[in-house]
């Protein structure tokens, strides 16, 4: 670091700030601190609201060309950040100026969305998934409720064929560990309905062929091997209901929205009616205009 024009007052903070670190977190936050350093050719003190943005379009740029991924951008972001905002907390104990402002702060929202749904399956991917998965209707519906519903792997072993209901206003899945019912959009129902017409009866809608209820592993090792025979990354579950999380946000929903839509804070469904759903879920659902086929050897 003794090339960067860094003050000595830098120098003593960066010291006391690495403090709280272990050695591999270390090295990620110099890395990310001479990289900053290196693109704005001023002490970390120095800077201005110009030299942040100016950075942050560098790494979209880099993101749009593929060279980095949104995550990597979001962890840059975050540890600058977190640098920053040491500074700023800690300005009387160094003699900071009293206008000293953490530029950051409004970066870190930008990229949360990102940080927390960066794994995104490729649409391309998807649907070589798809058709890879042709041949087993019980697969294939279950890559469509991870990717298109966003149920996780433990909701989606835990469902029962009654947790999907019919309603005026269409269909709902009603998932044990949430507040309301998730719409089903009719693409999505067209998929359940067709499985539904072949399984045998058994308490839980998904099955191994012994007619036990399916565990988390049995949906891992399905997913590697429709991925190995697609001929794409060995994607995981979490993968794909990430790429419906970002899915909803790049079609304009709002966090509260998603959040609430995904499950992520879920309480016990206390009551509904048997007449009529309420149309939040089915207004964000909506809102996605991605639609998923039926198997073609229907």
């Amino acid at each position: 670091m003794e090339d960067y024009p860094f003050s000595e007052k830098t120098r003593i903070i960066w010291k006391q700030f690495i403090r709280q670190f272990q050695e591999e977190s270390i090295a990620s936050y110099q890395s990310d601190f001479l990289e900053f350093t290196r693109f704005t050719k001023k002490d970390f003190l120095d800077i201005h609201a110009e030299d942040v943005a100016g950075f942050y379009r560098n790494l979209e740029k880099k993101i749009e060309e593929k060279t980095l991924a949104p995550s990597t951008c979001a962890k840059k972001i975050r540890e600058l950040n977190s640098l920053s905002n040491y500074v700023y907390e800690n300005r009387l104990e160094f003699g900071i100026r009293d206008d000293y402002t953490n530029h950051f702060a409004d970066y870190v929202k930008k990229v949360q969305k990102v940080s927390m749904y960066a794994n995104a399956v490729p649409v391309e991917d998807i649907d070589r998934l798809l058709v890879a998965a042709q041949e087993n209707h019980m697969a294939y519906c279950i890559i469509i409720l991870l990717y298109r519903m966003g149920f996780s792997s433990t909701e989606i072993i835990d469902m029962k064929p009654e947790n999907i209901r019919l309603y005026n206003n269409g269909a709902y899945a009603f998932m044990p560990k949430r507040d309301k019912a998730n719409f089903i959009p009719e693409d999505v129902y067209r998929i359940l309905e067709l499985y539904l017409a072949e399984r045998e009866s058994n308490e839980y809608l998904f099955y191994n062929k012994y007619g036990n209820q399916l565990n988390t592993m049995y949906i891992s090792r399905l997913l590697k091997k429709y991925t190995a025979k697609a001929g794409i990354h060995n994607y995981s579950a979490q993968q794909l209901r990430n790429s419906c999380i970002y899915t909803m946000f790049a079609y304009g929903a709002d966090t509260e929205g998603v959040a609430e839509e995904m499950g992520i804070t879920p309480d016990n469904l206390k009551r509904y009616k048997r007449n009529y759903i309420d149309e939040t879920s089915r207004s964000i659902r909506s809102m996605v205009k991605l639609k998923a086929d039926l198997p073609e050897n229907e």
